[in-house]
């Protein structure tokens, strides 16, 4: 889980509209805050209020970095440049970072090393889809979800970049900078992928692939040497290598690194793909069983040298059906009734994605007496909660808000009752308008 530290005297207490309650972080870019309305809120160092070019360069990569999908990410909903107090609302991740559980917990191997390497390759191109360059990918900027890794802070690097007043200095952490980031050459997405292999490197070996004792040591050795990547082994080492070619030209894309990882051809939706293999990745809170070893993927094919012999059922097989949908029918009685009350009561938080309309925003749902849901930029939406069948579908009804329409929301509980899968209809549809996930305190 995420460390949530109490705010310092200096912090501030509200951001806008979000109300902080807490610490999650702070670096080279900023302090990271945790708000009421489960979002992360990055306060940026830099101001960009006072020139309005450096602005205008400012809200063009804020609203590049809108249209990465959110394939492993944790995705931008929200921004604010007024005054000397800039920030960026994004998804509230709850998870320890790479870096950190590698420390504590070692290297990965097997299948959970794989499972990494791709959540980590389709965020990539995900982002690089955008035409969004990451130009800060380590350790500490993945995020290790119950539902997989997710990458964070992409764009931020170049955003601090626009924002800043002296310019020809290179951006990013220095032990995963390309070579050509390093020499202060333009960069693109190559230097993400040469950060995403020694990421990779680290997290196989519990090391960097350029060991050495200083950070300038480090960054000749990613000049003038060679990595070694110690464990990496098989296919997995070939892909790792090439995203270290020195030069940008040489090193493969993200979507051609995704598809050597899935061993896929050219065809279909590469990142829809990955984003489903990574969903099997393992969570620090998952068994060990689960962590070291692959999960193959097991193929049948129809016998077509002999036609199929259709074989009566038996009695006992008849027995054995009716005590299975016996079994299934209490299963689902009890899980109607748990879902109602107190089963979904509390306050929910957490996020929802519009895919038509391309916008990711946060969502608040009060269960009880009375129930009320806001959602929206800025939680502007606002609407009461009638139970259409009770505890799992409910009626949005006196809808306010600019854009704000009634329909249907439906919630299915996930893992030990703490999380939901949401979906909302619109009146008068058919289809999901939007969907997403809340959560409440355990």
């Amino acid at each position: 889980m995420s460390r949530l530290a109490a705010l310092r005297a200096e912090d501030p207490r509200q951001l806008g509209s979000y109300r902080l309650v807490g610490r999650l972080g702070q670096g080279g870019q900023g302090v990271v805050y945790l708000a009421e309305q489960q979002v992360a809120v990055k306060l940026l160092h830099a101001s960009v209020a006072d020139d309005p070019v450096r602005r205008r360069r400012f809200l063009a990569e804020i609203e590049a970095v809108r249209r990465v999908a959110p394939f492993c990410t944790a995705q931008l909903l929200d921004a604010d440049l007024d005054g000397d107090r800039p920030y960026l609302v994004s998804e509230y991740v709850d998870g320890v970072s790479l870096r950190e559980h590698v420390i504590a917990k070692g290297a990965r191997t097997g299948g959970s090393l794989d499972r990494l390497a791709i959540g980590t390759a389709t965020a990539m191109g995900a982002i690089h889809r955008a035409g969004v360059v990451h130009r800060d990918f380590k350790p500490g900027n993945v995020l290790l979800s119950l539902d997989g890794p997710r990458v964070i802070d992409f764009g931020v690097s170049r955003l601090m970049d626009t924002a800043a007043t002296t310019h020809g200095h290179p951006v990013g952490t220095p032990a995963y900078m390309a070579p050509e980031q390093i020499k202060g050459e333009p960069v693109g997405p190559p230097a993400d992928l040469y950060a995403w292999a020694l990421t990779v490197a680290f997290t196989a070996n519990g090391r960097h692939a350029y060991t050495a004792e200083t950070y300038q040591e480090v960054l000749a050795r990613i000049l003038y040497g060679k990595p070694d990547l110690g464990a990496v082994a098989g296919q997995l080492r070939e892909i790792v290598d090439a995203c270290l070619a020195p030069s940008p030209e040489d090193r493969p894309d993200a979507e051609e690194v995704l598809r050597r990882l899935l061993g896929h051809s050219a065809g279909g939706d590469v990142l829809t793909s990955g984003a489903m293999a990574a969903a099997e990745t393992t969570s620090p809170a998952r068994s060990e069983s689960d962590i070291t070893g692959p999960r193959p993927a097991v193929t049948t094919q129809p016998d077509l040298r002999t036609p199929a012999v259709r074989r009566r059922p038996k009695a006992w097989q008849f027995v054995v059906a009716a005590i299975g949908l016996a079994a299934a029918v209490a299963g689902f009685v009890w899980w109607v009734q748990g879902a109602q009350s107190p089963g979904l009561n509390g306050k929910w938080t957490g996020s929802a994605e519009h895919p038509s309309a391309g916008r990711v925003f946060p969502v608040e749902i009060s269960i009880g007496e009375p129930s009320s849901m806001r959602w929206g930029s800025d939680l502007h939406c606002s609407a009461t909660l009638t139970p259409l069948r009770p505890g799992v579908t409910f009626t949005l009804g006196d809808v306010k808000g600019k854009e704000c329409y009634p329909g249907t929301l439906t919630m299915t509980l996930a893992g030990e009752g703490d999380q939901a899968a949401i979906k909302v209809v619109r009146q008068g549809e058919k289809a999901v308008t939007y969907a997403g996930k809340v959560s409440r305190p355990s």
